[in-house]
């Protein structure tokens, strides 16, 4: 099924099903991809129908992020904010849509990351012994949440991280 056969939002949610299913194959990719989720909700307001795709992950300790598209199914016409969140993108082309969706999704990973060493940051200058940061990065290890939980790859990079802030404050001082 092309995107000239199918309804935009058809061929969109047929592809959205196997990029997010390819990110949550197994329970590492999962958590490293924040609980990855999506979804669609088809809404009425003064007679319009539109319909909102919600992107849904979240990064260590638990905050979510959502990336949100709404379809327009009277015009085809898809719209979301840009990267910058400055602006707002409109297009009919559910190719450009998902293409938009799958950068975004690859990028979790790193995106996790930079939020984890930010924790650790704050961590280091609250203060926080290292094995006190050692015992936090562990509960994140284990939490409960699934999608505010780290894989092991992420403790182990949190972990060089963190000896490495605690060498360059032990070197300030």
């Amino acid at each position: 099924m092309s995107p000239r056969t199918a309804s935009p939002l058809t061929w969109l949610e047929e592809r959205l099903e196997t990029a997010i299913g390819s990110c949550c194959s197994n329970p590492e990719r999962r958590i490293g991809h924040g609980n990855l989720r999506q979804e669609v909700s088809k809404w009425r307001r003064e007679g319009e129908a539109p319909t909102n795709i919600a992107i849904v992950y979240e990064t260590p300790g638990g905050s979510t992020t959502q990336l949100n598209i709404t379809y327009d199914p009277e015009t085809q016409i898809f719209s979301y904010l840009s990267q910058d969140l400055e602006g707002k993108i409109e297009c009919q082309d559910p190719a450009e849509v998902l293409e938009m969706i799958e950068e975004h999704v690859n990028a979790i990973p790193e995106k996790r990351q930079r939020q984890l060493q930010q924790q650790i940051d704050l961590w280091v200058e609250q203060g926080m012994t290292r094995s006190e940061l050692f015992m936090q990065l562990n509960k994140l290890l284990q939490a409960e949440f699934l999608g505010g939980r780290i894989t092991t790859s992420e403790l182990q990079k949190g972990i060089q991280y963190a000896i490495q802030r605690y060498a360059d404050s032990w070197t300030e001082d």
